[in-house]
């Protein structure tokens, strides 16, 4: 090769390499800006939870026309919260703001609101709206559904401490082992079963280990309530609103102390609310007992 091809071979490797490193160099640029920046990574949003209890609102329930209930929320943020707006839409309509209210904390463990339902059958959507200053916000709702006329108030019968006649014994035992909720006294082995809503339903061969078990002598009907409280069902409206919500109906039921039941009478064809509020289980004398308190219709 003659020193002229030489030189111009070596030129041209040199140009096809600096054209690649030229490429390179455009193609690292490239990926660097597609790789994203901190300014594109989505600023986080408030946390919001509703607070639970016997006294809040927390999920979707059904409660009657003009009933009062109270909401509340915890939330928190990496940055302060500025404000928590509540709305209500009622039946599908626009949302109506109920309450803007201005906060400076990055922490809010309770935030409390307390309304009254209107007077008419329909659905009502509350939503708390939780915001920073720059607007990035989180929005936790739930649906009361408003059942209309609430009917009458019920008549609550609470545990007297000086007395023992809201108990059921282990019907083995020396102790009366049923309970007419539509009379309200205690009932013993003699007494007719057409009065019973409720008996405690041992075997002989449980005594050795209390089952604590009711069952019904009279047809009254028992269902678990699970998506509604003690303190939430005050009324005719509420207490048939549970009872459709509550699934299967049994003679039969299992007690653990907290359970909730309402019970289709029997004798009397009203319904009755009974809270569990102890369950109690002595050794070899057979005074096992379940402890409660009800609420019925007038």
């Amino acid at each position: 090769m003659y020193l002229c091809d030489t030189i111009k071979y070596i030129k041209m490797k040199n140009i096809k390499f600096l054209s690649l490193f030229a490429l390179l160099s455009v193609g690292a640029l490239f990926l660097t800006n597609c790789s994203g920046t901190d300014d594109d990574v989505p600023e986080p949003s408030p946390v919001v939870n509703f607070i639970g209890g016997a006294e809040y609102v927390d999920e979707d329930v059904s409660l009657a026309a003009n009933s009062t209930f109270t909401m509340g929320i915890t939330a928190s943020h990496q940055s302060n919260i500025k404000s928590i707006k509540i709305t209500r839409a009622i039946s599908g309509n626009v949302a109506i703001e109920l309450l803007d209210s201005s906060v400076n904390d990055k922490v809010i463990t309770d935030f409390f609101f307390t309304i009254t339902t209107q007077n008419s059958a329909g659905s009502e959507v509350y939503s708390f709206i939780v915001s920073d200053k720059d607007g990035n916000s989180t929005t936790k709702s739930l649906t009361v559904t408003n059942l209309g006329d609430p009917g009458k108030k019920l008549v609550e019968f609470l545990v007297d401490n000086d007395a023992e006649t809201f108990k059921v014994w282990n019907f083995r035992g020396p102790n009366s082992g049923a309970y007419g909720i539509s009379f309200g006294d205690n009932l013993n082995v003699s007494e007719g079963n057409d009065l019973k809503d409720i008996q405690d339903s041992t075997t002989l061969n449980e005594i050795s280990s209390w089952p604590a078990r009711w069952t019904s002598r009279n047809g009254s009907m028992f269902r678990k309530v699970t998506t509604s409280s003690w303190a939430s069902i005050t009324n005719d409206a509420e207490l048939l609103a549970a009872w459709d919500a509550s699934g299967t109906s049994e003679t039969t039921v299992n007690i653990v102390n907290g359970d909730l039941y309402i019970l289709d009478l029997g004798n009397g064809g009203a319904f009755a609310l009974v809270e569990i509020t102890d369950v109690v289980t002595t050794a070899n004398d057979n005074k096992d007992y379940v402890q409660f308190r009800y609420k019925k219709q007038q």
